[in-house]
Formats: C-alpha cells, structure tokens, sequence
C-alpha cells in the first residue's frame, strides 16, 4: 500500500525525544500521534471495512426476506417494522469480534507503541473473539430491549405523563450501558479478566471517567447529527463513502481508546504494576478523577482520605472495603 504513505514514511527511527523535555498536553499528542500514523490507521481502516461489509451484505439479504411484521402501538395508532428494526441487525453480532483487532492496533496507537497493523488485528480477533462476540450479543439485546422500550414509552407519554418515568430510567441505563462499551474492548484486549469482572469494572468505570464519557457521547452524537442533516449533495455523499471506508472505524476507535485508556491506566495498570513490584497498596498514592475537557491530565495525586478504587484480583474494590474485609477476617 504504497499510497498510504503519502503522508510520509513514519516507521523510520527519529532523533528521539530528550528525557529532559516535558510532557507534551495531551491534545498537541493526540493530534501528533493521529499525523504520524494516519497511513496505518487507513490501512487498519480498510481491514475492518472486509468484515463489516459481509454484515451489511447479509442485513440486507435479511431485509429482502419476505418476512416482516408490524408492532402496533399507542392503540395501533403508530406501527413500526419489527422485522427491520430487530431481526435485519443481527449479523452485527458477527461483526463485534473484529473490534477486538480495531481496539488492540488503536489501543497501542493511543499509548505510543508499535502494532503492525495485519498481524496485530487478526491475532486480537483469534485471540479475544469468544468476549467479543458475547458482548456483541448482550449488546444486540440490551439495545433492542431499550430501543423497543424507549419507543413504547415515548409514545404512551403523550397520553399519560407518568410514562415519562420509565422512559427516562430507559434512556439512562442505554447511556450507562453505552458508557460501559466504552471501556470493555480494550480491558478484552488488555487484562486477562474474568468476562463478568470486566463488566463491573466497565459501569464502574462510568462513573470514574463521567466526564470523559460525557464528551466522547457529545462528540459522537454531533457528528451523527452532522451527518443526518447535511444535504445529501455529490459532494457530500462522496465524503461520507471516503470516511466510511478509510478513516471512520479507525478513527473512532482511536478517539475512544486515546481518552479512556488514561482511567483505565490509573485503576487497573498502575496498581498491578505497584502489586508486582511489592508496594503495598496503602503506600500507594491516592488518585481522583480532575476531569477539566476531553483530553484533560489525569492528576498524580488526590487529597489525603479520599477513599479510591484498587485493582485486586481480577476487579476494582473500593480500598474502604477492602480494609474493612480484612478486619473482619
């Protein structure tokens, strides 16, 4: 892929960074490290694109079939197309082991190692795709229920208020749950965790990096906004079909892992590392979340007291807790 290159030849050795010179802002690094590996991040990009072209492909053939059914609701006053709605994006679920190559190259990207983008993705895939495929599934439920739900309870609330109740707990819990995918691929890739520990340390998680959560959730929701309601010009369909098959899979999970992977650094990796070098965990420094934008430092210290997460075993407990299992041991 010769053409990629276009952007220069970054696997050549640079002079090197001098130990003296500080740390660059994490925005100015963001943006040096989406430069210096654009090429790879295309290259990666059009290897996702094989996989999730097969998906759409069989959603349509899934479309096609003659099988479609309506689910009235508001007293048959609006119908919606079950069929199309929550059968036709089922192979989705087939796609969801091939993320585990998008989260392990972009995941190395973020914290600026090496990958070599073909074997690296493939052998994430073959290596994670049983906890990717599983996740794809609860997913596809999850989100089917919600969206079902969702939908069902906006419409009902505008004959009776009260059904504001539940479809706001509704909208809650898909944002939570969507929070927690934020960080499930890249701990798949990252730790060896048990499938239900790495599901509490992600809603865990929603918490711990809100505010981080909160901006990518912006972000994504105003580029989905931008797209829905440009005008559908030449132009800007051509733009859409070159972002959709050189940059935009790559790209997002590039974003994702680059801000979320400093919360998951601070509760789970520097633990382990503090565990295995024989620190005592109540030696270890207290942390708390200083979230002040996207790309924020996340703070070397916290205030003396403040209780924390430790990394223990596989799962995140509260140091509180953990003292307290220990005096009544």
């Amino acid at each position: 892929m010769a053409f990629l290159g276009l952007f220069g030849n970054y696997d050549k050795p640079g002079p090197g960074v001098s130990k003296d010179e500080p740390p660059k802002a994490a925005p100015i690094r963001f943006f040096e490290i989406f430069a210096r590996k654009f090429s790879k991040l295309v290259q990666l990009n059009l290897i996702f694109i094989m996989p999730t072209l097969v998906a759409l492909v069989l959603m349509f053939l899934i479309y096609l079939y003659p099988t479609h059914f309506g689910i009235s609701l508001s007293g048959g006053a609006i119908t919606i197309d079950g069929w199309a709605t929550f059968v036709a994006p089922l192979p989705l679920i087939l796609l969801s082991p091939f993320v585990a190559g998008l989260t392990i190259v972009t995941r190395n990207f973020a914290r600026e190692e090496h990958a070599f983008v073909w074997s690296d993705f493939w052998d994430a895939v073959k290596g994670n795709w049983k906890y990717f495929l599983l996740n794809g599934a609860i997913c596809y439920v999850v989100f089917t229920i919600l969206m079902f739900s969702i939908i069902y309870y906006y419409n009902m609330a505008a004959a009776e208020w009260f059904y504001y109740v539940p479809l706001w707990l509704c909208v809650l819990f898909s944002l939570i749950f969507l929070f927690a995918q934020y960080y499930l691929p890249v701990m798949f890739v990252t730790f060896d965790l048990k499938f239900t520990h790495a599901y509490k340390n992600a809603f865990i998680f929603t918490l711990a990096g809100f505010g981080r959560n909160i901006l990518l959730t912006l972000i994504f929701a105003g580029l989905l906004m931008l797209f829905l309601f440009l005008p559908p010009l030449n132009i800007v369909v051509f733009l859409y079909a070159f972002l959709f098959f050189f940059i935009a899979f790559s790209f997002t999970s590039y974003l994702i892992n680059f801000t979320v992977y400093s919360v998951i650094d601070r509760y789970l990796i520097q633990p382990y590392n503090r565990m295995r070098a024989g620190e005592a965990s109540e030696e270890a420094p207290a942390q708390e979340e200083d979230f002040s934008g996207l790309f924020a430092q996340i703070p070397e210290e916290a205030e003396e007291g403040e209780d924390r997460y430790v990394y223990v075993n596989g799962k995140l407990v509260k140091k509180s807790q953990l003292k307290d299992g220990e005096q009544s041991e």
